[in-house]
C-alpha cells in the first residue's frame, strides 16, 4: 500500500510539474500552429480597414502546395540543397564534438579551461551577437573581410579536386566543409557538453578492469566508451539536425522569410514551411528508427529499460 501511494504522490507531482508548460503549448504554441496551417489552404489577405480574410483557392486546398514543386522554380532548389548541406554537416559535427569531448574528459593540465573555451560559443552567440558573429564568420571564411582569408581559400582544393576527375557535386561539398570548418566548430559547443555528461557518468571501474584485462584505447573506446555514449549520439544528431534545419541562414528559411515579408504571400509561404516542416519530422522519426536499434540501454540494445 504504501508503494502505490507513494505511485500516486509521484504521478500527481508530475502532472503538476507539466501542467504549467502544457497551458503554455496550448495557449502560445498549439493555436498559432493550426491557424499557421489554416493559412496554407487558402489565400491570406489583409485588409485595408484591419484585420484579413482567408480566400478559398481556386483549383483546390492544396494549390500552394503543388506550385511549390510545378510552377515554383527557386523553392525545389533551395530545399534540395539545404537537405544536402544538412547531409554532410550533422555526422561531422557529431563525430567532431565526441572527438573533443573524448579528449577533454582525459586528464591534462588546462582541462578546465579548454573545456570553457569549447562551451564559449554557446554563451557569446545568443540574441544579436550571435547574428554579427555569424556574418562575420561568413565574411572570413568567404575572403569578404578586410582581406582574402588565406586559411579558408579553398581555390588549391578546388583545382586539386577538378584535376582529379571527381563528379562537381563531390567537389562542392568537400570545398564547402573545408571554408565552412570554422562555422562546424562554432556549433559544436551543446553537442560537446553534452558527450561529457555522458563520458562522466561512465564508472571508472570500468576502465580499470579493462585494462586488468590488457584492453588497448581503442578496445575500450568501442567496447566500453562508444556502447555507453550512443543514447547521447543519438540525442545530438536529432539536436544538430534541428537546429540545422532552423538556421536563419537555411536558404528555405530566407526564401520563405522573403515570400512573407516581401512578396506578402503569406499563404503560400506557409504552405512551403509546413512541407519543410513535415520532411524534417520524417527525417528524424527515420533517425531515431535506424539508430534507435543500435543505441544501447544498460542489459539491452534499442530499448529502454
Amino acid at each position: 500500500m504504501k508503494n502505490l501511494d507513494m505511485r500516486k504522490k509521484r504521478s500527481i507531482a508530475g502532472w503538476l510539474f507539466i501542467v504549467p508548460w502544457l497551458t503554455g503549448f496550448i495557449i502560445f504554441f498549439f493555436q498559432p500552429v493550426l491557424s499557421f496551417l489554416r493559412y496554407s489552404f487558402g489565400n491570406f489577405k489583409m485588409l485595408p480597414e484591419g484585420g484579413y480574410i482567408l480566400e478559398p483557392l481556386e483549383n483546390g486546398v492544396f494549390t500552394h502546395y503543388i506550385n511549390a514543386w510545378t510552377i515554383d522554380s527557386t523553392y525545389p532548389l533551395a530545399f534540395v540543397d539545404a537537405f544536402r548541406h544538412f547531409s554532410y554537416e550533422v555526422p561531422i559535427i557529431v563525430f567532431f564534438s565526441l572527438f573533443v569531448a573524448v579528449i577533454l574528459n582525459q586528464k591534462f593540465h588546462g582541462r578546465t579551461v579548454m573545456r570553457a573555451v569549447f562551451f564559449l560559443p554557446i554563451i557569446i552567440t545568443s540574441g544579436v551577437m550571435g547574428l554579427v558573429l555569424g556574418q562575420d564568420m561568413g565574411a572570413v571564411e568567404m575572403g569578404t573581410a578586410a582581406g582574402p582569408s588565406t586559411i579558408y581559400d579553398v581555390t588549391l582544393l578546388t583545382n586539386f579536386l577538378v584535376k582529379s576527375g571527381l563528379p562537381q557535386n563531390i567537389i562542392e561539398t568537400l570545398t564547402g566543409v573545408v571554408s565552412n570548418v570554422a562555422g562546424l566548430v562554432w556549433k559544436s559547443g551543446v553537442q560537446i557538453l553534452i558527450f561529457l555528461i555522458g563520458l562522466l557518468a561512465i564508472p571508472s571501474s570500468y576502465y580499470e578492469a579493462a585494462t586488468v584485462e590488457g584492453a588497448t584505447g581503442w578496445e575500450t573506446f568501442w567496447k566500453i566508451t562508444f556502447p555507453i555514449v550512443s543514447p547521447f549520439i543519438l540525442a545530438n544528431i536529432v539536436y544538430t539536425l534541428i537546429v540545422s534545419c532552423m538556421e536563419v541562414g537555411n536558404g528555405v528559411i530566407i526564401y520563405v522569410l522573403e515570400t512573407a515579408t516581401e512578396s506578402f504571400d503569406y499563404s503560400y509561404a506557409s504552405a512551403m514551411m509546413w512541407m519543410y516542416f513535415i520532411v524534417i519530422l520524417l527525417i528524424v522519426g527515420l533517425v531515431f528508427l535506424i539508430c534507435g536499434r543500435f543505441v544501447f540501454y544498460g542489459n539491452e540494445t534499442g530499448r529502454v529499460k
